[in-house]
């Protein structure tokens, strides 16, 4: 509880700011407030319209009394805003929605369109548009904040801290409302964003974040899981972190690579009377785990293990951006943006038929891996006689 009552301490500090900032709040008013942590959004069936779910930080007494605690409210509605406000009559208190962290969003949803639940999200003046957004692998949205019932804790914040520790896996996009908004707006972009599920091991269940849903406008269309979004975070030059695994000589998993930085260029051309797209990777790495004891001075040597890794990565890119092209035709790496920028001619004679285009799209990969620490060691661990 440590991390999210640091964290719901920070709020509400900012909230007393607020209040000797603004001059017309008073301890009374905070009392008669409930502050939104996060929003999960589904599909309400039996009614045919939206349900809005909020996890909410509930200073109940007060900041007077030092009693803070949080609970979980749901209503349905035909619009987002209508059901934001119409929350007021069941809590007795106004909904204070400039802290939420993320909004977690249905599949069912995701796939009828996501324009109609995050147009208010981003237009209203109350809410901000950095909140983390996500798309729900479970049957409903709310199953992830219902967690906080069993872990006693806000699932809110911990999805946030996820994601901006997010650079230590590499396996999920970060994306926030207003990322999500400017891929949507952009021409030769198409967005992706972060998936969500419930995982249980030995009876404990905990939210994790692996993976990406892939969209075509607003519409999702199709899914990755967490090995595939991170060689489409590498072929986006977003990865920031994470680990590549590499084989030794035999085929066997040996090798832990941690990825200390990455550069990714796109470079259109125009060769055999048809567009091509070269895309290159570098990437610098620290060996830190060798599962044998093989000589690294010897015939497995540095350089072998970097040009295994190097063309692992390069025909893992290349297969993830195959993949794309072929089930979903839609473009999440902004390839059409690329040509927009260098061949602004030639964009502008394939852009009305861009998804046809980048389907059947010429695209080379190079990759190359350096390793360039061993981190404590240079050595492997010798067995004794």
């Amino acid at each position: 509880m440590k991390g999210p009552a640091s964290r719901l301490l920070a709020v509400l500090l900012a909230v007393c700011m607020l209040v000797s900032l603004s001059g017309c709040w008073n301890y009374s008013e905070i009392d008669d407030m409930s502050i939104v942590a996060g929003v999960a959004l589904d599909t309400n069936k039996a009614d045919n319209n939206i349900q809005m779910t909020v996890e909410m930080v509930d200073t109940q007494g007060g900041l007077q009394d030092n009693e803070t605690g949080f609970k979980i409210l749901s209503l349905s509605g035909d619009t987002i805003f209508n059901i934001a406000r119409s929350m007021i009559s069941i809590t007795g208190r106004k909904l204070f929605w400039s802290h939420a962290k993320v909004i977690i969003i249905s599949e069912e949803l995701a796939r009828e369109g996501l324009i109609k639940v995050i147009d208010w999200y981003s237009r209203d003046t109350e809410t901000r548009a950095d909140v983390f957004i996500f798309i729900s692998g479970e049957q409903n949205a709310r199953q992830v904040l219902d967690l906080n019932s069993t872990k006693k804790t806000i699932i809110s914040f911990e999805l946030a801290q996820m994601m901006r520790d997010e650079k230590f896996t590499g396996t999920a996009p970060v994306v926030e409302i207003w990322d999500f908004i400017d891929k949507l707006e952009t021409p030769g972009k198409n967005a992706i964003a972060p998936l969500i599920n419930i995982s249980e091991v030995n009876g404990q269940k905990n939210e994790r974040v692996a993976g990406a849903a892939v969209f075509v406008g607003d519409r999702m269309v199709g899914k990755l899981d967490g090995k595939e979004t991170q060689f489409t975070l590498f072929a986006k030059n977003d990865i920031k972190g994470g680990v590549l695994t590499v084989d030794n000589e035999r085929g066997i998993p040996t090798y832990s690579l941690e990825i200390l930085s990455s550069r990714t260029k796109v470079k259109p051309v125009w060769t055999g009377g048809k567009l091509q797209l070269q895309v290159s990777t570098l990437t610098h790495t620290g060996l830190d785990e060798v599962m044998s004891t093989v000589d690294l001075n010897g015939k497995e040597s540095i350089q072998a293990i970097e040009e295994r890794a190097s063309a692992d990565l390069q025909e893992q890119i290349l297969a993830v951006i195959r993949k794309v092209q072929r089930e979903y035709q839609a473009d999440i790496f902004g390839f059409g943006k690329a040509v927009h920028d260098d061949m602004p001619q030639i964009w502008h004679g394939i852009e009305k038929r861009w998804p046809q285009e980048f389907k059947e799209l010429d695209i080379k990969v190079t990759s190359k891996v350096v390793i360039q620490s061993t981190a404590k060691s240079s050595r492997t661990i010798k067995l004794g006689d």
